[in-house]
């Protein structure tokens, strides 16, 4: 079973991915879309979370 990774901005909303790569794309999207700023690889996944 692969684990799931979580990640959420400030405001709360939630980012999962199946990989490092696409949760750092989703979350970079999300960050530049709704909130009209970025967010670096090493910062999305400092605060990023692993679930089984």
């Amino acid at each position: 079973m692969q684990m799931k990774m979580h990640w959420a901005c400030s405001m709360g909303h939630p980012v999962e991915a199946n990989s490092e790569e696409e949760l750092v794309r989703k979350a970079q999207e999300h960050m530049q879309k709704e909130h009209g700023t970025k967010v670096s690889r090493e910062e999305v996944l400092r605060d990023a979370h692993r679930h089984g």
